[in-house]
């Protein structure tokens, strides 16, 4: 990572903070960073030069300014940018548009810089999350299995940038929306009685930040799935070699999420299956279709598009090869967490 965003580290470059970085005094030296971390800053040159980041002045007019040197400045810029501090941009920051302009831009620029806020703090990159954001558009995933909680999944998805998320029923669901299908958040009573198709099409419209410009392979890049295993569609995803994420039904108080499989890599669902199996955990209640209570929807279905930020901005996740149950009516405790390894009975390896 610091190798390219060294690349961007220019005497023409502009640089501001990343949303939430603050300088603060401590003493008789400051603290650049986050509530919980940061960096030590006790040098008076360097504390100016971080009050110039504005994003509107290149490091070289900030060097001017100062009368500080361009390379000692530029190494302590690749210092912040490494740290996590600052965005960099070859351009300088725009400034706020007025509120009254084109409210379709407003609104899509509004959106898109609430996500960024967050994405610019994944990496050291310095580009602000852009590259990020851009990139989820051209990802195919697919939903496998509709209920209230893959709607409302679908939502989070979309609204995150991923828009070329779709929703697979696999069940013969009535072509109207039922009592079953309203959960108060994506589905409400008056909904009741609609075309399903015609109402799944007008809340992705609704939850895009902007429509996807790009056309996506036939092959998805992820499949989730929010029903019960169907082991037909387990062999079929792992014979395309499709990558795919489980979620089973709540059980009790607690929801399972993953194993993430990646095959030919990580043991499959079937390799789970008899390692549950051999340990003499009962299964039978994760073939029992089920919907989830409206809080655990929001919450479940927020954690999982997370984590599959994650992944695609990583190509790591803390799914692969292992599950986490959560504690519903205890969310904030740490999940139980189990590795599965390959079963000597599955022939997935």
């Amino acid at each position: 990572m610091a190798s390219q965003s060294h690349s961007i580290i220019s005497a023409s470059a502009y640089l501001h903070l990343k949303p939430g970085i603050t300088l603060a005094k401590r003493g008789e030296s400051y603290t650049l960073g986050l509530p919980t971390r940061g960096l030590i800053i006790d040098q008076p040159l360097q504390v100016q030069m971080i009050r110039s980041l504005s994003g509107r002045q290149s490091l070289r007019e900030i060097s001017r300014g100062l009368m500080w040197e361009l390379a000692p400045l530029m190494l302590f810029a690749r210092t912040l940018v490494d740290a996590g501090c600052v965005d960099a941009s070859l351009l300088p920051l725009e400034p706020a548009s007025p509120k009254h302009g084109d409210l379709s831009a407003e609104l899509i620029r509004a959106r898109t810089t609430s996500e960024l806020t967050l994405l610019t703090h994944r990496n050291s990159e310095g580009d602000g999350g852009k590259d990020e954001f851009a990139n989820r558009a051209k990802l195919r995933i697919l939903i496998s299995g509709e209920t209230r909680l893959a709607r409302h999944l679908l939502i989070a998805m979309h609204a995150s940038g991923f828009t070329s998320t779709r929703l697979i029923a696999r069940a013969h669901l009535p072509h109207r929306l039922t009592p079953d299908d309203v959960c108060g958040l994506v589905v409400r009573p008056e909904d009741i009685g609609k075309l399903r198709a015609a109402f799944t099409d007008d809340f992705i419209r609704g939850a895009q930040i902007s429509k996807p410009e790009v056309e996506v392979g036939i092959t998805p890049d992820l499949i989730i799935s929010t029903v019960p295993i169907e082991w037909d569609y387990v062999q079929r995803w792992m014979s395309e070699g499709s990558i795919h994420l489980q979620i089973n039904q709540i059980i009790g108080r607690e929801i399972e999420i993953g194993p993430l499989v990646i095959p030919g890599q990580d043991p499959c669902l079937r390799c789970v299956r008899l390692i549950k199996r051999d340990n003499g955990t009962d299964v039978s209640h994760e073939y029992i279709r089920s919907e989830a209570p409206t809080a655990a929807i929001s919450y479940i279905s927020g954690l999982i598009a997370l984590a599959i930020g994650e992944y695609f901005a990583t190509g790591q996740s803390p799914l692969r090869a292992t599950s986490h149950w959560y504690d519903l009516l205890s969310p904030l405790r740490v999940p139980d967490i189990r590795h599965w390894n390959f079963h000597p009975e599955c022939g997935c390896q």
